[in-house]
């Protein structure tokens, strides 16, 4: 856990402002490495004794985004649907880290039968980075909203339609 709070606490403001999941203080992510059982699988990447990437898959989605997409009338079958959450330290953006690790993720739901991946509470619009990485993968626009004073874009991947 003093690894995962010393990832978390390295990102930037700007990082720490795009990803957001749960909270970076030492209780919540010592609960988070002491519940192997939980719902919501967390992997990392590292290099040498620090890691450089994390992300996050639920099965379903958050009642936000569930709520979010049911007003545009979008429903998704939830025993097929998982929610995904990436971070990459600020020193390994671009480094094609976030693909490699992505491709091991996408992998695994292709092989436990998900068929659709929705970003967890969206991309913000201003992270262009993040949405060339996900328009790059195959992640289709499905709308916008405001949320934190900031306009974001829901994308989803549909995983039928991938290679």
């Amino acid at each position: 856990s003093a690894k995962l709070f010393e990832y978390l606490n390295s990102l930037s403001a700007e990082s720490c402002s795009r990803f957001g999941p749960h909270l970076f203080d030492r209780e919540t992510i010592a609960a988070i490495c002491l519940n192997p059982q939980a719902i919501t699988k967390r992997y990392v990447a590292e290099s040498g004794d620090r890691i450089i990437a994390y992300m996050l898959l639920q099965p379903g989605l958050l009642e936000a985004d569930r709520n979010r997409y049911g007003s545009r009338n979008i429903f998704f079958d939830e025993n097929t649907t998982i929610t995904f959450a990436p971070s990459v330290a600020d020193d390994f953006q671009n480094s094609g880290i976030g693909t490699k690790m992505f491709n091991v993720l996408l992998n695994e739901a292709k092989n436990k039968g998900y068929k659709t991946i929705v970003l967890w509470g969206g991309v913000q619009a201003t992270n262009t980075r993040a949405v060339h990485f996900y328009e790059k993968h195959g992640f289709q626009h499905m709308g916008s909203f405001w949320y934190d004073e900031k306009d974001n874009h829901d994308m989803i991947l549909l995983l039928q339609n991938t290679a």
